[in-house]
């Protein structure tokens, strides 16, 4: 009798199907019973087995064409739900959707509409989600966002998209890419994975109109977007965090979902105005169903990398939920002796205190411990290249930098009806940095092949840092139409005291010279071995006994604290008067201050020697010589008001145009009479036209920009001369100079998602041009304030799944991309003696020697240039079953060679970029 009747149901499905070649029937059930909670526990495979075992479990008929069904991946569904959520899980990301056909029958298929918005989102209805249709559910009902049993909205986590339809950067609730009138950028999951995306450089490289130049160290970078520093970071859309307060933003990206990228100004909700950008970093979640993934991962130059990541309903039926990630990585460089060594432990909890309540709260602990190359290449007096190998590093074995960061935070989300949350949020972190480094520096003199020589560089340092924010998000209509509000208070706090600065460990006099080991030579100023052991950078040895670690130096300065505070009060307005119009204004009020203590510590040096500093008078050794505090604040409101227009041109295009203002405080900079001063301000305008598919699932932006700061500091005199420290780390004095104005200008192209089924891109152009103007430059008046940032970035990745394109067999496994991260040319110039006086003979110490005059030709302008250049990289990838795959990813394919970063000086700071490298991973999914 079974076999009668399914037979009935196949003929029934392959007439109602056009007679296509394999239709899909399981046993029949009521589809009234398919809102009957259930448990369900369908792992991710191929489609028609989804549906067979989804129709088993939930007592549903699927019938599933076969051409609808050829090389689509199910998405996975887990725990208590009904078999309207578990059917919308299953189909989540695949761009089908379902519909009843009578008699006890659901079929699968494409939607006949793509403008049909309300029976795709009926599909994906999940349970839990935060607020309404308004709030970033679009994105969650085309699949490309929540979609993997996340309470986060914006999780990207599943989906294997390129793309999101919901982001929190640019607002304090989550609005597709296209609603948000500034540009926008973000490297999802599926992004961070292809790209073998392991920490924060690595993902700042691969975002639209990033640049990065190498800091002091191997481990450091700088950050550059639209010509200005990016220092402002956010978690989980909290009060930013910024990293000038000397916080080292060690970060593995393993514990995030997703990075979250605002170009240009964002101080309407955070406080601070920095044009450069924000970055928002997004947590990883706990999933409503057990999940464990385990990552190992082999590369060039000792590279290994695990990962493992557990999630998994806890207790309370699935009320309390958690999530675990703990990874361990150990690498080279492509360069000698430097070396890195990591560990993470990232720990997260939610749980439902009620229906409408959310509780979050978690931890993450980094330790790493390094031997760093800090200072980089010198280059030759005249300032030609050394053309040395890439292989070399002028470091030490006894380098060190050990930083441990722990951060713990919680949250509570309440629900209050309708689109209305209340949202608080706390993140406390703490860091320590314990570094001793020897490093090269000094020009060399092509003459005689010296002038590099040994320096050393001692530091005990320590930072906090406080977010707390406080916000209401919620809609209600007006004229017909929805109107949304978002208001708020946060306070950003941070504190880089109970830290040490230690002298010179290479410190020396003719009483007490500097031996690197017992019997060796001795260095002091006037002796015939110079002040520092000399460095042959082409016969470097850092084996050498003169290159022994020196002794730890004494502390001579001893920072209490070092207190940067901004609280910051919000309101913001998005209204819609008619249907495709939208007004969007906000006020902000912020009070940034600033606070120093510092001691001058006792170093019982003797005052015998000329130039040495004076003894410590009777003192212990270590005791404060003098103390020095200070103190001041500001307060702001944003006058006028941050205001845009934006316009939808048709369902899937707007258009937009928005001012910000920048502010930025200087309260840390004193005039004269010793008080703060203003702020540096300006304004940033932008307008530019988005476009998102209508399947969700491809966002194209293209902007234009301009922006101008006023108000920088600048000695008084301006000359320097007049600059003195009244406490540690605060120079006086300064004045402002309404002709000292930076004035950035460019555009933006940017397209990233589903071209058509199978073929993913992530394609980005972007143009900048940024120049100082006002009389006070002089003749550099109209020159680039930031020159070695290029006018042209362009960032390129394509991804086929052959699978997901319709091949079977074999061949549906298999995944390939390729890509290609390019710029033009950046420089930094100055002047460098090119001839030297006629007879005269360098300095066998320092290289020295007497330029023939400061003239041309003999003193000329020189230009270091990073530059233009490319970079291929490509992965493929193989999926040898539904838990486990393999990957391949290649970096600087074509081994390019190049300066990522040059200097304003021959004396060091020039950087190689990265030759070819490949790095081979195994991933597997339980």
């Amino acid at each position: 009798m079974m076999n009668m009747t399914k037979a009935k149901h196949f003929r029934f499905a392959a007439a109602l199907l056009g007679g296509t070649s394999l239709s899909l029937m399981v046993a029949p059930a009521a589809f009234a019973q398919s809102e009957q909670v259930r448990s369900y526990n369908v792992p991710a495979q191929s489609l028609t087995s989804a549906a067979a075992q989804l129709s088993e479990q939930g007592g549903m008929q699927l019938v599933v064409d076969s051409a609808v069904g050829a090389g689509v991946r199910s998405s996975a569904v887990s725990g208590r739900m009904n078999g309207t959520e578990a059917l919308g899980r299953m189909l989540a990301g695949t761009g089908l959707t379902w519909r009843s056909v009578g008699n006890n029958t659901i079929a699968i298929e494409r939607p006949a509409d793509a403008s049909d918005g309300d029976r795709v989102l009926d599909v994906v209805r999940i349970d839990g989600s935060q607020g309404g249709a308004g709030f970033g559910r679009q994105g969650q009902a085309v699949g490309v966002n929540g979609v993997n049993g996340s309470r986060d909205i914006t999780a990207t986590e599943g989906t294997g998209s390129f793309t999101s339809g919901a982001l929190t950067v640019g607002s304090k609730t989550p609005q597709a890419i296209k609603d948000v009138p500034q540009s926008i950028s973000l490297l999802t999951d599926e992004m961070l994975e292809q790209r073998n995306v392991t920490d924060l450089t690595s993902a700042m490289r691969q975002l639209p109109g990033i640049t990065l130049e190498q800091g002091a160290t191997s481990l450091d970078y700088t950050f550059y977007s639209r010509g200005f520093r990016v220092s402002n970071i956010q978690i989980d859309g909290g009060a930013p965090i910024s990293t000038e307060s000397g916080l080292a933003p060690i970060i593995d990206m393993a514990m995030y979902d997703h990075v979250e990228l605002l170009r240009g100004a964002g101080a309407q909700f955070g406080g601070y105005g920095d044009p450069s950008g924000t970055i928002n970093l997004v947590r990883k979640k706990p999933l409503d169903h057990p999940q464990f993934t385990v990552e190992a991962q082999a590369g060039s130059w000792s590279n290994y990398r695990i990962v493992a990541d557990a999630t998994s309903p806890l207790a309370l039926d699935g009320r309390l939920r958690g999530r675990l990630v703990m990874t361990y990585q150990t690498n080279k460089f492509f360069y000698d002796t430097a070396k890195d060594n990591k560990t993470l432990v990232y720990g997260i909890a939610e749980f439902d205190l009620t229906p409408s309540t959310l509780l979050t709260g978690g931890f993450s602990h980094t330790r790493q411990a390094s031997v760093p190359w800090r200072g980089g290449l010198p280059r030759y007096l005249t300032g030609g290249d050394l053309e040395l190998p890439r292989s070399i590093c002028l470091c030490f074995d006894w380098n060190r930098t050990n930083i441990e960061t722990t951060e713990v935070f919680a949250g509570m989300e309440q629900r209050l009806g309708g689109d209305w949350t209340l949202k608080a949020d706390l993140t406390y972190t703490r860091q320590s940095n314990d570094t001793k480094v020897g490093f090269s520096s000094g020009a060399v003199n092509p003459n005689n092949l010296r002038g590099a020589r040994l320096q050393a560089y001692q530091q005990d340092f320590s930072s906090e840092a406080l977010a707390a924010q406080l916000g209401l998000q919620g809609s209600f209509e007006l004229f017909g139409q929805r109107q949304e509000i978002a208001l708020g208070i946060s306070r950003s706090r941070s504190d880089g005291g109970n830290s040490f600065d230690y002298g010179d460990p290479l410190a020396s006099s003719p009483s007490a010279p500097y031996q690197p080991y017992p019997g060796g030579p001795l260095y002091f100023l006037g002796s015939p071995n110079g002040s520092r052991p000399q460095i042959d950078v082409f016969a470097f040895d850092p084996n050498d006994l003169i290159f022994s670690e020196p002794r730890d130096a004494l502390p001579i300065q001893y920072q209490r604290t070092n207190i940067s505070t901004t609280t910051t009060a919000y309101f913001n307005l998005r209204l819609t008067p008619i249907e495709r119009l939208h007004f969007s204004t906000g006020i902000r009020w912020s009070r940034s201050s600033f606070a120093s203590e510092s001691d001058v510590l006792c170093t019982s040096i003797p005052a015998t020697d000329p130039g040495v500093t004076p003894s410590c008078f009777g003192l212990a050794i270590g005791d404060a010589l003098s103390t020095a505090a200070i103190k001041h604040g500001q307060n702001d409101f944003s006058w006028p008001p941050a205001i845009s227009l934006s316009y939808d041109l048709t369902k899937s295009v707007t258009a937009y145009l928005g001012y910000t203002d920048i502010y930025r405080s200087q309260s840390n900079y004193l005039a004269a009479d010793l008080k703060p001063l203003e702020p540096i301000r300006g304004s940033n305008w932008e307008g530019g036209v988005k476009w998102a598919a209508r399947d969700g699932k491809l966002n194209v932006t293209l902007s234009a920009y301009r922006m101008t700061q006023k108000g920088f500091s600048l000695p008084d005199p301006p000359d320097g001369s007049g600059v003195r420290e009244i406490s540690p780390g605060i120079l006086c004095c300064y004045v402002q100079n309404p002709e000292n104005t930076y004035r950035s200008r460019g555009f933006d192209l940017e397209v990233a998602g589903e071209v058509f089924k199978g073929l993913q891109v992530a394609a980005s152009y972007n143009y900048n041009s940024n120049k100082a103007v006002g009389a006070i430059y002089g003749d550099d008046s109209g020159r680039p304030f930031s020159s070695a940032q290029p006018k042209n970035v362009y960032k390129l990745w394509m991804s086929y799944d052959f699978g997901a394109g319709g091949a079977e067999g074999f061949l549906s496994g298999f995944s390939s991309s390729i890509g290609i991260n390019g710029q033009s040319s950046g420089f930094y110039e100055g002047e460098v003696c090119v001839n030297f006086a006629p007879g005269s003979i360098p300095s066998p110490l320092s290289g020295a020697q007497p330029c023939n005059s400061f003239e041309e030709p003999d003193y000329v302008s020189f230009k270091y240039v990073v530059p233009p250049h490319a970079v291929v990289s490509a992965r493929i990838d193989y999926r040898f079953s539904d838990k486990w795959s393999a990957t391949l990813n290649l970096e600087n394919i074509f081994d390019k060679t190049y300066y990522q970063t040059v200097a304003a000086t021959p004396t060091s700071g020039h950087w190689y970029g990265a030759p070819r490298s490949f790095a081979a991973t195994v991933r597997g999914k339980f």
